[in-house]
Order: structure tokens, then sequence, then C-alpha cells
């Protein structure tokens, strides 16, 4: 018989899966990076010349060593890219679609943060102004949810 006319299945392993056997750390920029959002309105990021790597990296891609800098969240940063999402991982249908964004404080940067941002689809576009809504400080956990989401500056 034929590769092709046998039935495949995919294997289930039932229980935890094994990712959960490890310990994943951000590394040394990317505790910096959550450290700063927790105590400041600022991320970091490694400046390399002139261009800003967000998230931050160990090396700059010439292999010398980046400069990490503040870079704040106080200021507007800009929708380079979006998706809106009408679905769940399930498949049924949100209440109120969701807008994810990949957000870039400035044009000369590599990467961004994806995040939420807070509007409405008709009102989302590339090179729109947005600008950080974050938790209370005593609040923070020195996570990217510190964030809560991205506003439309007006």
């Amino acid at each position: 018989m034929s590769m092709w006319r046998k039935k495949c299945t995919t294997p289930e392993y039932p229980g935890k899966m094994e990712t959960e056997k490890y310990v994943y750390t951000p590394g040394l920029h990317g505790l910096e990076f959550f450290k700063t959002l927790k105590e400041k309105d600022a991320i970091v990021a490694t400046k390399c010349g002139e261009t800003l790597y967000i998230p931050p990296t160990t090396l700059c891609p010439d292999f010398s060593k980046g400069e990490v800098v503040e870079v704040p969240l106080t200021n507007p940063w800009y929708i380079a890219s979006y998706t809106i999402v009408y679905e769940d991982m399930d498949g049924n249908k949100l209440d109120k679609p969701q807008i994810l964004a990949l957000l870039v404080p400035e044009e000369d940067i590599v990467g961004g943060i994806i995040h939420y941002v807070k509007a409405e689809p008709e009102e989302i576009d590339v090179g729109l102004m947005v600008k950080a809504k974050l938790k209370p400080r005593e609040k923070r956990e020195g996570k990217i949810t510190d964030i809560e989401y991205f506003e439309l500056v007006a």
C-alpha cells in the first residue's frame, strides 16, 4: 500500500507538556527590561550605533557590545503593523474584536513590542501614535502585563 493511502494520526500525550519541566530565564538584558518596567515608566533597549533593538540584545549584529538605554513609555509610540482578532483560540466569536499591534518608539529601531491597542477596528492604521496605559507602580510585577494596553493619541 502506498504511503499516501495510509491513515495518518497525530499522537496524543496525556498529562503535562515536557516544557513544564524546564525553567526559562529572560537573560540579563531581559531581566533589566522587566525590572525597568516595574520600577519606572520605561523599558530598556540595546543601542548599536544609531539603531535601537527592542527587546534588548546581548550583542550587536557586528558582535560589538551595545549600550543598554532606557526608552520611555510616556512618550508616543507608533503602530508599525497590526492585526484584528475576531475569534478566541477555540474559534468562538469574541464579543468585541481585539487589536494586537507591533509598536515602536521611533523609526530607526529593530523589533518593538507586541501589545493590545484599545481602539475600534475602523480607527486603527499603520503610523498612528499611541501611548501606554500602565498599571499603578505599586501593582506592577515586572511582567509585560504591567502595560495594560496602548491607546490612540488624540
